[in-house]
């Protein structure tokens, strides 16, 4: 694994993306079909150029060409004056060693390539792959050639970039003319996560290339949001405006290859981002569901990635590898069943947070205050567990039990879809729930104000945890006060009286002071059904009779 180099376009905007041009010069295309390469190279240049004056987002080009040999023609430069003698010079000659191309392309992107972040959002560099014949290696045009040319393009893939040293997958865009193979281009951009155009005349070439600067410029334009970044319809308002009229399935290439260099696709076949309005959760090849709670397994060989913490499993990939979220913040890629190996294994954990506002993967939910969306979740008082924080940090992605996922706010707009589920852990353990008692001599049943109710039925309940670690409710009015100041103000402060003590409550640190002791304990704010609620404050409640 060679270092490959971060650059945070955030601190320093002049930091350019990284694009590599893999030409083919093979010799079916001399005369018109070379200068119409090199005039669509032109067009890209000059498009590169001017974004780098609007967006201050500049690029790094480098020209491989594979004709009468595969050779690195310019080495990764903004010097766009030298990119454009080396365009120049192109020549045309020989068959159509794609194979080699590719190689040369993974070198230069390994050795001097970089990933520049726009808005904390990785985008890797890409490759822009232009050929109009069979790939051929010293026997002419054989299936092995053909073969070689995947293997290749998978080095770039989801499925062998950490085996070939990259930071990220780096996606192919392939455009054929002429006399290509279309199935093997199609291959390359599937597995690469790319996109692929066939071009009917030569001359089209240029517009397919401005069109990949217009991608880059509307993803500075929309850096700072994510919504719009992903979004298709935006896209081709974008390109629009521009006076660039795109078909369908080329806006749909565009838009899966931007997100390949976002980082934002997954797999082939997998559409984990794709489930905002909420979809069925298949298990890949008998991996862990998305949540599960996971720790290093009996193959581990990643040293101290996980720092010794527990993980959560954010995302599926095809051939036995997940990808997990450590506590600590770090993510990567683990072998669960791929090559017979388990480098993590599942394990009962509950991660625990104090607010909802501060929510991880792996934290347990139920609907809460801003609850708008029927059924999803299987019904009120249904458990989901987070396993996934989107980039904007004010959505998440959670699984319900019935395998359902969808996207929710948490903070969003000011609305809470969701709130902690009532799940008590104690090292690392989940706690047994309490058994329900009928208690046929209870008090007279308190009714919370409307402040505690949610819209998806459920009631809030303030609660604090004793010396024995267990948490208990306040009284029914204090807990309709505590929620009506907290919702005035999450970081407020308030007093109130209970067991002839006098406590300092804090919201924002989530505790509660006693005033003569100073003895500190902490408190959360509950989502319980109204079942669960009653049964709480009975059970308080004959503690006290008793």
């Amino acid at each position: 694994n060679l270092p490959f180099p971060e650059r945070q376009v955030c601190e320093h905007p002049n930091m350019p993306l990284d694009t590599i041009l893999l030409l083919d010069t093979s010799g079916s295309m001399a005369g018109r079909g070379m200068r119409e390469l090199q005039r669509a190279c032109e067009v890209f240049l000059d498009g590169v150029q001017e974004t780098a004056k609007q967006s201050h987002l500049k690029e790094n080009i480098a020209i491989v060409e594979f004709g009468a040999e595969a050779r690195l023609l310019q080495r990764l430069t903004n010097d766009y004056d030298k990119c454009r003698r080396a365009i120049r010079s192109l020549k045309p000659g020989g068959r159509t060693p794609m194979f080699d191309g590719l190689m040369e392309a993974l070198r230069e992107i390994i050795t001097n390539g970089g990933v520049v972040t726009v808005a904390g959002r990785p985008l890797c560099p890409r490759v822009i792959l232009m050929t109009d014949g069979q790939p051929t290696d010293e026997k002419g045009e054989t299936p092995e050639a053909r073969s070689r040319v995947l293997n290749a393009a998978k080095a770039f893939s989801p499925l062998g970039w950490r085996e070939c040293g990259l930071p990220h997958p780096v996606p192919i865009a392939c455009v054929g003319c002429g006399d290509c193979d279309p199935s093997l281009l199609d291959e390359i951009a599937t597995v690469t996560k790319g996109m692929f155009v066939i071009v009917q005349k030569i001359e089209e070439l240029s517009s397919f290339f401005k069109r990949q600067v217009l991608l880059i410029r509307f993803a500075a334009k929309f850096a700072q949001d994510m919504d719009q970044l992903r979004s298709r319809l935006a896209l081709a308002a974008f390109l629009q405006e521009l006076g660039e009229r795109v078909e369908e399935a080329e806006l749909d290439g565009l838009m899966q290859f931007l997100l390949a260099m976002l980082c934002l696709q997954t797999l082939a076949g997998d559409d984990d981002d794709d489930d905002s309005s909420g979809g069925d959760d298949p298990v890949i090849g008998g991996l862990p569901h998305h949540g599960a709670r996971v720790r290093r397994g009996r193959d581990w060989k990643w040293g101290n990635q996980d720092k010794g913490e527990c993980g959560t499993v954010i995302r599926h990939y095809k051939k036995g590898i997940v990808e997990v979220e450590w506590d600590h913040g770090g993510k990567n890629h683990y072998r669960y069943g791929a090559e017979e190996a388990a480098d993590v294994q599942v394990i009962e954990d509950t991660r625990v947070v104090r607010r909802i506002a501060d929510v991880k993967p792996g934290c347990k939910v139920v609907r809460g205050l801003h609850w708008e969306w029927e059924n999803q979740d299987g019904g009120a008082g249904n458990i989901g567990i987070v396993y996934r924080i989107e980039e904007s940090r004010v959505s998440v992605r959670v699984r319900w039990p019935s395998g359902r996922r969808g996207v929710y706010r948490n903070g969003k707009d000011g609305k809470y879809d969701l709130d902690l589920a009532n799940v008590s852990v104690q090292a690392g353990k989940k706690e047994k729930p309490v058994t329900k008692l009928n208690i046929s001599a209870s008090p007279a049943r308190q009714t919370p104000s409307e402040k505690v109710e949610t819209k998806g039925g459920n009631r809030y309940c303030w609660q604090w945890k004793d010396k024995d670690g267990k948490w208990r409710p306040y009284t029914v009015e204090q807990i309709s006060s505590m929620e009506e100041i907290y919702q005035r103000n999450p970081s407020a402060t308030c007093k109130l009286e209970r067991d002839s003590y006098t406590y300092h409550i804090d919201f924002g640190k989530m505790q509660q002071q006693n005033v003569d002791t100073k003895a500190v304990r902490q408190i959360r704010r509950a989502c319980l059904n109204r079942d669960d609620f009653d049964l709480a404050i009975a059970l308080e409640q004959s503690l006290h009779i008793k």
